[in-house]
């Protein structure tokens, strides 16, 4: 009978600890786990649930959180380089061949120009933000005429140099120190504008009027926040260590403003889209001012990204925080053989860079035409 009675009282222990384990999964904490973790980066998932007997019930979302600004810059700039170093070493290897033979010797390799951001993302296990952009591009390049409405480029989600895409996650977020950054899309944009009444004047609240370009901060590395606000739930915005921060636009010299074209090159079968910019800094970052030239060609009944001789400058005139500061002039760029090329231009004693209306040029070249864009709101 003991023996029976000891058996009774097990099974009790038993079916109670599941039934508390159950109840608990019903009300999920998220769970940190720890996948990568090197100098000054490590990769965790956040929002992995926890069911009976601890096994994973959902898969959970990757971000790369980074000791500081430094680490952060620091993985960027390395990965910029080995980007220009490995795409470099192929052109250097092919360049006897014409525009039309190198770009059919890349499609037979199969050579991934971007190959370093793959190996660093596979390395290090993040779903990048970049991933989730090839794969919108893909789909939208796979048309027989390319929609330059529909451009994943114009999405303000990817509005990212492609080094930086591969170190935000596929919700456009990552951690730096103990604050969260996420780059907001329209939809939330749209969510956040129709609540900010209901915290106007209280503490934590920054701004009133949520634009195109906007992130959220989350101090304190509060990751419930950051789930609630995936969830939908936008009362997070109303606590102290939550913030939305946004391109002043009443200024006449301003950041966050860029200007976007398409140009036919050859009808019908060639096309650059080009670009000049005053980026909004984020997150800590020193601003900068840049052009941006992509090159595509027809191929069949879709569209293909085109390597070529391409040029992109900026001509005009930078300034810090205002226009009636000291202002740098500009009037310079670079050329090489790519299928897109950014230049980039910056100053380290800057705050940040602004530019006046219609004080900044962006000037494009391929297959010896000229293309000029006039940077203006």
């Amino acid at each position: 009978m003991k023996s029976n009675v000891k058996i009774y009282k097990t099974a009790s222990i038993f079916i109670l600890g599941m039934l508390l384990l159950t109840s608990c999964n019903n009300n999920p904490v998220p769970i940190l786990e720890n996948t990568f973790d090197t100098n000054g980066l490590k990769v965790i998932t956040y929002g992995v649930n926890k069911g009976v007997l601890g096994k994973n019930t959902s898969i959970g979302t990757t971000i790369a959180t980074f000791t500081d600004q430094q680490a952060y810059d620091n993985y960027m700039g390395s990965l910029d380089q080995q980007i220009e170093v490995w795409d470099n070493a192929f052109v250097a290897r092919w360049s006897q061949l014409d525009d039309d033979a190198i770009n059919a010797k890349e499609a037979e390799l199969n050579f991934d120009s971007e190959k370093p951001l793959t190996d660093f993302e596979n390395s290090v296990g993040l779903q990048s933000l970049r991933q989730k952009y090839l794969a919108e591009e893909s789909v939208w390049l796979n048309n027989d005429v390319l929609d330059e409405t529909t451009d994943p480029d114009d999405n303000p989600e990817y509005d990212f140099d492609d080094s930086e895409k591969a170190l935000l996650n596929v919700n456009s977020e990552v951690q730096i120190g103990t604050d969260i950054y996420k780059q907001l899309n329209s939809g939330q944009i749209s969510a956040i504008n129709g609540v900010m009444q209901k915290f106007a004047g209280q503490k934590g609240t920054i701004i009133t009027d949520v634009v195109a370009g906007s992130y959220l901060k989350i101090a304190q590395t509060d990751y419930t926040s950051l789930i609630k606000f995936n969830d939908g739930d936008m009362s997070i915005i109303g606590q102290k260590n939550v913030s939305v921060v946004s391109p002043n636009t009443a200024l006449e010299c301003k950041y966050g403003k860029s200007k976007r074209a398409w140009f036919e090159t050859v009808p019908n079968s060639k096309k650059i889209r080009a670009v000049v910019k005053v980026p909004q800094p984020r997150w800590g970052a020193n601003g900068k001012v840049k052009a941006k030239i992509k090159s595509f060609k027809k191929s069949g009944h879709s569209w293909k990204k085109y390597r070529t001789n391409l040029y992109v400058g900026l001509e005009g005139l930078v300034y810090n925080t205002r226009c009636d500061f000291p202002s740098n002039s500009i009037n310079t760029g670079k050329s090489d053989r790519k299928k897109k090329l950014v230049f980039i231009w910056y100053d380290f004693n800057f705050d940040s860079h602004v530019v006046e209306n219609g004080g900044m040029k962006g000037i494009f070249k391929q297959d010896g035409i000229t293309k000029e864009l006039i940077l203006s709101w």
